[in-house]
């Protein structure tokens, strides 16, 4: 999901109406808090990607593995990608780059 329609949908509100009515988990807050405290590390203080995820770690408890499907889970690009287009079957990520 692009992390500029998820933070519109957060301050919205959207996002917690669907929380409420029971349509997502709390998963989708904290994947966005992950994300956006990640992209906060390596914009400020100039560390790696992989530097920022093993602090992130720590910080958030979680284990490296979730901390980088907290990364994988949000995209920063405007491009959308079909997903019939690649590999010949169905994919649903829509932050790859054609």
């Amino acid at each position: 999901m692009n992390i500029k329609i998820a933070n519109t949908l957060f301050d919205e509100g959207t996002f917690s109406a669907m929380y409420k009515a029971g349509f997502i988990t709390t998963k989708v807050f904290i994947y966005r808090e992950i994300y956006l405290w990640v992209q906060a590390q390596i914009k400020t203080r100039d560390i790696t990607k992989n530097q920022a995820v093993l602090e992130a770690e720590v910080k958030f408890e979680k284990d490296e593995r979730t901390i980088w499907r907290a990364m994988n889970s949000f995209c920063d690009t405007d491009k959308v990608v079909s997903p019939f287009h690649q590999n010949n079957f169905p994919t649903f990520d829509i932050c790859q780059s054609a």
